[in-house]
Formats: structure tokens, C-alpha cells, sequence
């Protein structure tokens, strides 16, 4: 039976960790697998990693490795039983073939290690201990490491970790703002996980430039101008006759459910009955798994009445996003606001126009999160609307409605002049009228 054991050489601050195959006597190989740690977190008798605190990236690493142990084992074990020659060769493919790496494969590349790193985010261990991302989160990184890979054949050169300095985060700004027309807003989210990315691969002792840990290597950001539907907007939108064009009813009646649950459209649009119990909605938040319990909104308890406690019939996100547009073009919300739209500037690549349009041209799915949060903001207090918008901090649910400091002073500054009106009010004095009795 095959053993397979892992091991570090010497007792450099930075190590790599080297894989030891024996089955009997005809097979004993070593080789590299291009993980690094550092000797003082590892445990060499054991051929582990040492239960240290400091050490965050233990569980990750743990989990690489014993994925690697299962992956070298089973491919050793159909191989050897086939009669394939096990030799150092063998094994290196072998280890290879678990990281998806080729032969040129090298780590001080970013693209490189940002493959690794993506490749391994099912293990990542999350500060709360669930393992794994979200699909949303894989195909976010999965955007900006072709991202780079543009800007690298636009500047046609490979970019080294230690190439993303200051002078990067100053070109890789002009590709995306200037080149691609990306706005402000989505080239700062994609520095930050060219950050992560480097930041991680820190962890594992690659040398990465010390520029990018500095306070000037900061993601850029924009003012965004976003719409909302108000009350008003919404009744008229609830009570507009579109039973000549079912599609859009069926639309409206989802854009109503949205607006009083604030439900992302991942989860919105895969609402049935069993969603609900005693008068309250629930469901697991798909991006966040939170649990989001709230009451129906009379204005959603009618349409439920309608279709005889079922949701409308179900559509795809792009069609919702294509039909609401529609809906409130019907309705007539029209008016103008500034806002951003999206415009075709060359084949199947669009891109966000700043300007004034009619309202129903910027509507989106996202309305109706923005427009209950929008809506009950100031009304309700602010921790029972996160507990169903699901966000976890009250500056990020301020950034999200477009609340500043200033807007809260505003608030707090209305509230005194009211009571100090009330204090300085003088009580009506009360006089006695002293009426003539006339005895008959």
C-alpha cells in the first residue's frame, strides 16, 4: 500500500513543502508541490502544520494539502494497477494536474498564482468557518484575471507580483477607465481583488511589491447616481390596468413583491407558496445564506389573493430586467433624473453613460432593493430594514441608500429645532369667567 508523507527542507523563514510517495521498495519519490510556509508553522516529525493562531492561513493550506494527498493516492492507484510507469516524472505531472498547472507555470507571475488562488477558493476556509465562495464570487475573480490578461497584452508584458506597485495601480487605472471606458466605481473593485490576490499569495511567502499594502494603493471610487421608486410611483404602478398585455402584469406583480421585500432578484424570482407561513415571507438569502423573515405587504397579500395564494409564473432575471422597463414606461413614470445608462459603444461591449433620461430607461431588478430600503429609511428603525436588505454593518447600509454624515446631522438638526419650538411654546393661560346667576 502506498504512503504518502509531506516535508519541508532546513529551517529557512520560508519553505517549501515537498511530497514523499513509497510503495515498498521499488517506489520512493520526492518532489517539490509549490506551496511555501514558514518552518515555524510547520511540523516536520508529523509532516504537518502546527496548530498556531497566528498562523490564519492554516485551514486553507491543510485543505490543499490533504486534497493533494486524496488526488496523488487515487491517481497512484488506478495508474500502478494499469501497469503506467511511476517514476519522478510521473509524479510531477501528477501534482501538476492538481493545481491545473502547466509546465511554465510559475507563482511570481500574477496571472499565474491568481489561477491557483481561484482554482482553490472551493476550499478557502471563511472567517466564520463556512468553507467555500459563492459562484458569484468565483466568476468575480474570474473577471479580473482576464482583466489583467488584457491589460498584460496591452502592455504585452507578463505582470510579476512584484510588478503591482504604485506605477501598476496608475496604468492598470488608465486601461480600464480610459481603454476599456470601465466608470470609476468597477475599476476600484477590480483593484481591490488584484489586492486580495497579492495580499494571499504574501501568505504563502511569495515576494510581492511592498507598494501595495501602502495607503495610496486605494480603489478608486465615483458618486453614483441611482433611482429609486417612491410610494406614489409604486401605487400608481399596483393599480395600472395591463391585462391587455398579461407579460408586463405578470412583471408588474414581481416588481410589487420586490419593492415591499427587498429581496435581491436571485432570490425573488424563484418565490413560490412554500415561501410563506402565517402571513410572513421566508427564505435563505442565496449570496449571504442569511435567513430574511418579514410580513406581507397588503399590497403583495393582493396579488398572492389574485392568483389564489401562488407567485406570478416565473421569468429569467434578463427578461424581468427587460419587462419592468416596460412596465413603468406604461405606467407612465417618466420623468426625468439623472442617472446612468447603459449604451452600446462597439460590438457586444456596453457601457454605463452618465446624463438625464426618462425614469422608466434606468430602471433595473436592483430597484426594488434600493426603493424598500430607500423607502422605509428614516421610518422604521435602521436595524430591523438591514435584518431584511441583509447588510451587517450601519455604514454599509448608509452607502447603500446614499446616506452621509451630513444627511444624518440634517436629521438630528430638524429634530432639535422641533424641540426646542415645543420647549419655548407657552402653556395657554386658562381664565375664569364668572357667569351672572339669575334665580327665577
Amino acid at each position: 500500500m502506498a504512503t504518502l508523507k509531506y516535508f519541508i527542507k532546513g529551517n529557512s523563514n520560508i519553505s517549501t513543502i515537498y511530497l514523499r510517495l513509497v510503495q515498498g521498495r521499488n517506489v520512493d519519490l520526492k518532489k517539490s508541490t509549490s506551496l511555501l510556509i514558514n518552518s515555524n508553522y510547520w511540523n516536520n516529525k508529523k509532516g504537518e502544520i502546527r496548530q498556531i493562531a497566528e498562523f490564519e492561513n492554516k485551514l486553507n493550506l491543510k485543505n490543499d494539502l490533504n486534497d493533494l494527498s486524496n488526488h496523488v493516492l487515487n491517481s497512484f492507484n488506478n495508474c500502478y494497477a494499469n501497469g503506467v510507469l511511476i517514476n519522478s516524472e510521473w509524479l510531477n505531472d501528477t501534482i501538476k494536474s492538481f493545481f491545473n498547472q502547466s509546465e511554465d507555470v510559475d507563482f511570481n507571475y500574477f496571472v499565474d498564482y491568481a489561477e491557483y488562488f481561484h482554482t482553490n477558493l472551493k476550499n478557502k476556509v471563511q472567517k466564520t468557518g463556512v468553507t467555500g465562495v459563492t459562484i458569484a464570487t468565483e466568476k468575480k475573480y474570474r473577471t479580473i484575471i482576464n482583466k489583467v490578461k488584457d491589460f498584460e497584452k496591452y502592455k504585452k508584458k507578463k505582470v510579476k507580483l512584484i510588478d503591482i506597485g504604485l506605477k501598476f495601480h496608475k496604468d492598470f487605472i488608465h486601461f480600464l477607465h480610459d481603454v476599456q471606458q470601465l466608470n470609476f466605481n468597477t475599476t476600484g473593485k477590480y483593484l481591490v481583488f488584484v489586492k486580495t490576490i497579492c495580499l494571499d499569495a504574501k501568505k504563502y511567502g511569495l515576494k510581492i511589491n511592498p507598494d501595495i499594502e501602502k495607503e495610496d494603493f486605494r480603489p478608486t471610487k465615483e458618486k453614483v447616481s441611482f433611482i429609486t421608486l417612491n410610494e406614489d410611483e409604486i401605487q400608481t404602478i399596483f393599480n395600472h390596468d395591463f391585462k391587455k398585455t398579461p407579460y408586463l402584469e405578470n412583471a408588474r406583480n414581481w416588481l410589487i413583491i420586490g419593492v415591499w421585500t427587498g429581496a435581491r432578484v436571485s432570490d425573488l424570482l424563484k418565490f413560490t407558496k412554500k415561501n410563506v407561513s402565517n402571513g410572513f415571507i421566508e427564505y435563505t438569502a442565496i449570496k449571504t445564506n442569511q435567513k430574511i423573515v418579514l410580513p406581507l405587504h397588503p399590497q403583495v397579500k393582493e396579488i398572492l389573493e389574485r392568483l389564489n395564494g401562488e407567485f406570478p409564473k416565473q421569468i429569467s432575471n434578463q427578461k424581468f430586467n427587460d419587462y419592468i422597463k416596460l412596465v413603468c414606461q406604461d405606467a407612465k413614470i417618466e420623468n426625468v433624473v439623472l442617472g446612468a445608462k447603459q449604451t452600446k459603444i462597439k460590438e457586444k461591449v456596453w457601457r454605463k453613460t452618465k446624463g438625464e433620461f426618462k425614469k422608466y430607461e434606468l430602471v433595473s431588478t436592483h430597484i426594488c432593493r434600493r426603493s424598500f430600503a430607500t423607502n422605509h429609511y428614516g421610518k422604521l428603525p435602521t436595524p430591523v430594514i438591514m435584518a431584511v436588505t441583509g447588510h451587517t454593518t450601519e455604514a454599509q447600509f448608509l452607502k447603500y441608500v446614499g446616506k452621509t454624515a451630513k444627511d444624518n446631522a440634517d436629521v438630528l438638526n430638524d429634530f432639535w429645532q422641533v424641540q426646542d419650538k415645543l420647549k419655548n411654546q407657552k402653556a395657554p393661560v386658562m381664565e375664569v369667567i364668572l357667569n351672572d346667576v339669575v334665580n327665577n
